[in-house]
């Protein structure tokens, strides 16, 4: 029998089955878009609160968060690029991650770029995440102004996907700034 915690719990499917089937919309969305113009690479700089959602026992507290990642110029396929990145709460949490993210051009100014990420994960004194693999996941909106710079939000949810007998996910909100490095 499969812990509560590692079922999905709108449709009674596992959460890792779950995250496959969601990481795989995702890649056939990158596969099915137009590729973006050749942008360099990019520092993401990012300020804002994870635990925003209290859905289990096991995130209590709402954190400040800081996070940078370094996003990549090299296409991986279909626009599809690595990144690498670390974030810090408040509450001494870290995770450091890689994985990778697609930029979409809405328009000649807007982007959005969904991302997945796998890493280590270390709690800290108020939320636990069930253990040290975490998986990341999210969307980010960006304005894109002059010389490349981008101004926007992401919307992230980490969890371990079931693989440990507590799942409780955390989601985080921050505000982010895209510098280009040429």
């Amino acid at each position: 029998m499969q812990h509560p915690d590692a079922m999905d719990v709108a449709d009674g499917e596992p959460v890792l089955f779950a995250a496959v089937r969601r990481a795989t919309a995702v890649l056939a969305l990158a596969m099915s878009a137009p590729v973006a113009a050749q942008e360099p690479a990019a520092l993401v700089l990012g300020a804002g609160a994870t635990g925003i959602f209290r859905h289990n026992d096991h995130v209590t507290d709402t954190e400040g968060a800081a996070s940078i990642e370094y996003r990549t110029s090299y296409d991986l396929w279909r626009g599809v690029k690595p990144l690498v990145g670390a974030f810090a709460g408040t509450d001494g949490s870290a995770y450091v991650h890689a994985g990778v993210y697609r930029d979409f051009e809405l328009s000649s100014r807007w982007i959005v770029t969904p991302h997945f990420s796998a890493g280590a994960y270390s709690n800290g004194n108020k939320n636990d995440l069930g253990g040290t693999l975490e998986f990341q996941s999210g969307v980010d909106l960006f304005y894109r102004w002059e010389r490349g710079w981008r101004l926007g939000a992401t919307l992230r949810h980490v969890s371990n996907a079931g693989i440990y007998d507590s799942n409780p996910g955390i989601e985080t909100v921050a505000f982010l700034v895209s510098v280009p490095l040429r």
